[in-house]
C-alpha cells in the first residue's frame, strides 16, 4: 500500500530565505552494482539555496540543491532519485520558496509536470505523483526561472527498475550489468553564481543571462584533479565485467563522451531501449538528454574518460573533464 502523505501549494509570499536543512529521507547506501547512493520513492526533499562547490583551483561557488546532494556528499548536482517500473512515486518537495520539481522525460500528467505556467509553484509542500514508467534514466529540476535555478544545482537523476526489482538488468529482459555508474555532465558559469545566490530568484546580481561562458568542467559536480577521487565518478572495474554508465544530459551545452578510446554499447536514449543498440567510442550528449551506454571492460590496463564541452554550435572546445578508468 502507497503511503499517502497531504498537500499543500501555497502562492508567492514577499520576503522569506531559503529553504530548509536538506532532505528528510536519509538516502540509502550504494547496494548491488551502484557506485552511488540514492533515495528511494516515496521520498521527500527539501530546496536548500545555501550550499557552495569547493572547485580544484581553491575557489568556493554559491550553490543550491534538493535534499543532501548527490551521493549525499557535495550539493551539486542533487540525489538520485529511484523507483519501479509500475509503482505509484511520490516525491514531496518541501520549500519556503518557490520552487518546482519538473519530471523531465517522465509521462506524468499537467498537475505532477512542474512547470508554473501550466500548473503551480510550490512554497510550502506538495507531493508530485506518477506512475512509474518503462524502466530507464530519467531527470529531474526546478522549472521556476528555469535557466538559473538549472545553472544553481537544482536538477538530478531518476531511475527506474524494471518491475521485477532488478539493480543489474536495465530493464526486463534487458541488457546485465555488473557495475553501475551516473554521469550527469555539469558546468558552470561563475558569474552566474554570483551575488544574492547567482542573482537571487530573479536571476539579476552579478549574472548575465544573455552570455553563458562556463569557466568549470565538471562529472556530477567534481572538476579537475578530484575527479579520479571521486568514486562516483573514477572507473573501476575487473577485467570481463560489464559497466553501465547512465549519461545525463544536465549541462547546457553540448558533450562528447569518451571511455578513453574503448567501445562500448549504447543501448538506451531518453529512458527508452533503442530498437538496435550500436557500438562507438564516443557519444554526443546535449541538454535534456540521457544514453545507457555498457563498456565491457578489457583485460587490465589504465584509460581516461572524458566529457569534451562544446560550444553550443557543436563547433568548438570549451573545456574538458577526464575520469580515470582502471581495470584490475
Amino acid at each position: 500500500m502507497v503511503k499517502i502523505i497531504k498537500n499543500k501549494v501555497m502562492g508567492r509570499m514577499g520576503g522569506g530565505g531559503g529553504g530548509g536543512g536538506g532532505g528528510t529521507t536519509p538516502p540509502a547506501s550504494t547496494g548491488g552494482a551502484r557506485t552511488f547512493t540514492f533515495l528511494q520513492a516515496p521520498t521527500t526533499v527539501s530546496s536548500v539555496m545555501s550550499g557552495s562547490a569547493a572547485m580544484a583551483d581553491g575557489s568556493s561557488i554559491s550553490t543550491w540543491r534538493f535534499g543532501d546532494g548527490f551521493n549525499g556528499d557535495r550539493t551539486v548536482p542533487s540525489p538520485v532519485i529511484e523507483a519501479t517500473e509500475g509503482d505509484n512515486v511520490e516525491i514531496t518537495l518541501s520549500s519556503m520558496m518557490p520552487h518546482t520539481i519538473h519530471l523531465h522525460g517522465l509521462d506524468v500528467d499537467q498537475q505532477n509536470d512542474g512547470v508554473p505556467t501550466t500548473s503551480f509553484e510550490v512554497q510550502g509542500s506538495y507531493t508530485y505523483t506518477f506512475t512509474a514508467p518503462h524502466a530507464g534514466t530519467y531527470m529531474y529540476h526546478c522549472h521556476v526561472n528555469t535557466n538559473q535555478h538549472y545553472e544553481m544545482g537544482m536538477f538530478g537523476t531518476i531511475i527506474i527498475r524494471p518491475s521485477n526489482g532488478s539493480t543489474n538488468t536495465i530493464w526486463n529482459n534487458g541488457p546485465t550489468f555488473d557495475k553501475e555508474y551516473v554521469w550527469q555532465l555539469t558546468t558552470f558559469d561563475s558569474t552566474w553564481h554570483s551575488g544574492m545566490g547567482g542573482g537571487g530568484m530573479g536571476g539579476g546580481g552579478g549574472s548575465n543571462l544573455t552570455r553563458y561562458s562556463p569557466d568549470y568542467f565538471m562529472i556530477n559536480g567534481i572538476d579537475g584533479s578530484n575527479i579520479n577521487s571521486d568514486s562516483t565518478s573514477a572507473i573501476t572495474a575487473s577485467a570481463g565485467q560489464r559497466v553501465l554508465v547512465r549519461l545525463n544530459g544536465t549541462s547546457y551545452l553540448p558533450g562528447i563522451v569518451r571511455m578513453g578510446g574503448l567501445p562500448f554499447e549504447v543501448v538506451a536514449s531518453d529512458g527508452r531501449p533503442l530498437a538496435q543498440s550500436y557500438i562507438a567510442t564516443e557519444q554526443l550528449v546535449c541538454a535534456g538528454e540521457r544514453y545507457d551506454i555498457i563498456v565491457t571492460m578489457p583485460s587490465s590496463g589504465q584509460y581516461t574518460g572524458s566529457i569534451e564541452y562544446r560550444n553550443i554550435q557543436n563547433s568548438a572546445v570549451l573545456g574538458v573533464a577526464s575520469a580515470a578508468i582502471t581495470i584490475t
